[in-house]
């Protein structure tokens, strides 16, 4: 096993593929918006609706997900669910490598970046999805 890892069963994956979901609904209504702090919300929750989606990913496929702040460990253990495809592991470091820049720092964000961080969302979500 790669990193800390928290035995899930069936109803805990349920639970995280419905947070991820509900993360990307409220990403995508925020996206739309004309306001930059709707942006900064719409990025911050495709973050946290990408850990929820890895996590409904790595515990239907492997019974177990992360635990911790070792997003490097966590898309290890993600890599290893979804083996050999990669693609993954790549949006989930692409939320995660954006996680203190949306959630933590004062600075502006675009729209753009916004929705880059949504479509990495929705490719784990379908992700997730394809597993059901």
């Amino acid at each position: 096993m790669v990193g800390r890892v928290r035995a899930v069963d069936s109803r805990a994956v349920g639970m995280r593929r419905d947070e991820a979901l509900a993360y990307l609904e409220v990403a995508r209504l925020l996206a739309d918006s004309s306001d930059h702090a709707d942006w900064k919300a719409s990025g911050a929750n495709a973050v946290l609706g990408g850990i929820a989606a890895s996590d409904a990913i790595c515990g239907a496929v492997l019974g177990h997900h992360h635990v911790g702040d070792d997003h490097a460990a966590a898309r290890q253990l993600l890599d290893s669910a979804c083996s050999p495809d990669r693609r993954p592991g790549a949006h989930f470091k692409r939320l995660t490598d954006e996680k203190t820049h949306f959630q933590y720092s004062a600075s502006r964000v675009t729209q753009e970046q916004a929705r880059r961080l949504l479509t990495a969302l929705e490719r784990l979500v379908a992700t997730v999805d394809a597993l059901r």
